[in-house]
């Protein structure tokens, strides 16, 4: 809003000086040269005074617009001051001289040139300070990117000496809660028709679901994540988006990571590169223990969902 009202000032304040200076100079002059070179220049300040505040009231920036506004007052009030100052030390140089009666055409001038240079000078200096914000989030962005890359290979050293599948998916869920900050998932195996969920942090949805979920992105590639939005089942309530990740793929087993995100975390192009990186680890890890013959833990501890004609019973 306070964009908005800043632009709006600025652009109608320039349209009530394109007015003043067509008034002064067709007042002042009767010749076309004279208009031309008493009028035109300040009328197109003017107007370009209306387009900058055009510009400010379509433009994105709510943070930094305030400086163009100073910068404009302060313009004008110092073109003004100059002008005074100007005025006062002629008319007292030259006593016979009627300094005063062309006092309020300058003082218009002055103004108009004032706040074209000042709307000119923080519209550069409102975008430097944006792309200065703009170049400092990225760099924090960066920085985190890095340091939770870091982390995730820690995580990479933890899966490769993992003994069990069991061991790879109590990882991957709290590799993906800590540094991806999704709270809502699972690890799926799937072998043939019968799906094992191995691990879950996913509270009040059935198996079933979380089965089927898991079987949305079987034909993906390996560690990739595919995002489903319009897919997501009616019964999920407040889940924005479904993300599914294969992890590793045998001769007779698929195991995929399921995750729920209910919008707390935005799904950026580093959650997703983050999420590859475990799962890349994960497939490294699962390929050194995992083989087409083994059965993932034992029946205690996981929950089997049988599939026929790919629905659950």
């Amino acid at each position: 809003m306070q964009r908005q009202a800043q632009g709006a000032t600025i652009a109608v304040s320039g349209l009530l000086l394109a007015g003043v200076q067509l008034v002064h100079a067709t007042s002042r002059t009767q010749t076309t040269v004279g208009f031309l070179i008493d009028g035109v220049p300040f009328v197109l300040m003017a107007l370009a005074i209306t387009y900058a505040g055009y510009w400010v009231l379509r433009g994105t920036d709510d943070e930094h617009t305030t400086i163009v506004g100073a910068w404009a007052l302060g313009g004008a009030v110092g073109f003004a001051a100059i002008s005074a100052l100007l005025l006062t030390s002629m008319n007292v140089a030259l006593d016979t001289f009627p300094v005063f009666e062309s006092a309020p055409a300058i003082a218009i001038d002055s103004i108009t040139v004032g706040i074209l240079a000042g709307v000119l000078v923080g519209v550069y200096d409102a975008r430097s300070r944006t792309r200065l914000a703009e170049l400092e989030r990225q760099r924090d962005r960066i920085e985190g990117f890095a340091n939770r890359a870091a982390d995730m290979n820690n995580y990479g050293r933890a899966l490769n000496e993992c003994a069990t599948v069991e061991e790879v998916s109590a990882l991957c869920i709290e590799a993906v809660a800590t540094l991806v900050d999704i709270t809502d998932t699972a690890f799926v195996e799937r072998r043939g028709e019968m799906a094992t969920i191995v691990d879950a942090t996913i509270v009040g949805v059935p198996d079933e679901t979380i089965a089927e979920m898991a079987m949305r992105g079987r034909d993906a590639e390996l560690a990739t994540v595919v995002t489903h939005t319009e897919d997501v089942p009616a019964t999920l309530d407040g889940v924005e988006s479904l993300l599914t990740i294969r992890v590793a793929e045998t001769e007779h087993s698929q195991i995929t990571i399921v995750a729920l995100n209910r919008g707390s975390q935005e799904i950026t192009d580093e959650t997703k590169a983050l999420l590859e990186m475990l799962v890349s680890h994960a497939g490294t890890a699962l390929e050194n223990i995992y083989s087409p013959s083994h059965r993932v833990g034992d029946g205690n501890e996981q929950i089997d969902i049988e599939f026929e004609a790919g629905r659950e019973k």
